[in-house]
């Protein structure tokens, strides 16, 4: 008996990623905060500090736009900047209270969200969109 060829659905994934990031936003609307945002503002909390060259590594962004992000985040209170020590022309970006209190709340409101997809979903299947989630960061995707 021979096998039936699994074909890849890409545009059900896209539609299905589609809709993933909508539920996120959605999420994130009570604590106030973009999907990039919460982005920006987790991995400052990861390191601590960082500059906007290390943001834009992390992120995959370009340096323009992370630099757009980061003056918003200051402007609104989320974020400071300190000079490096080393360095006048350079500076860290943190959190300020205000930020960790915003990022507290997107935390929670997407755990809700984890939590839901995780009751929805097998462990086979959370493991195979866990590994392809990896693979995908780590940039062993196809080439178009």
């Amino acid at each position: 008996m021979s096998e039936i060829p699994i074909e890849l659905d890409l545009l059900g994934l896209l539609k299905a990623l589609q809709t993933l990031e909508r539920n996120a936003s959605v999420s994130l609307m009570y604590s106030g905060l973009r999907i990039p945002q919460f982005r920006m503002l987790n991995e400052i909390d990861r390191l601590d500090q960082c500059t906007v060259t290390e943001l834009t590594e992390l992120l995959s962004i370009t340096r323009g736009s992370c630099s757009v992000q980061v003056s918003e985040l200051v402007k609104n209170g989320l974020l400071i900047s300190v000079e490096h020590p080393s360095d006048r022309r350079s500076f860290y970006v943190c959190l300020t209270e205000h930020g960790r209190a915003k990022l507290s709340v997107a935390r929670r409101d997407l755990g809700v969200m984890q939590k839901e997809l995780k009751r929805q979903l097998d462990a086979a299947s959370i493991e195979s969109l866990n590994a392809f989630a990896t693979r995908m960061l780590m940039g062993h995707h196809p080439s178009v």
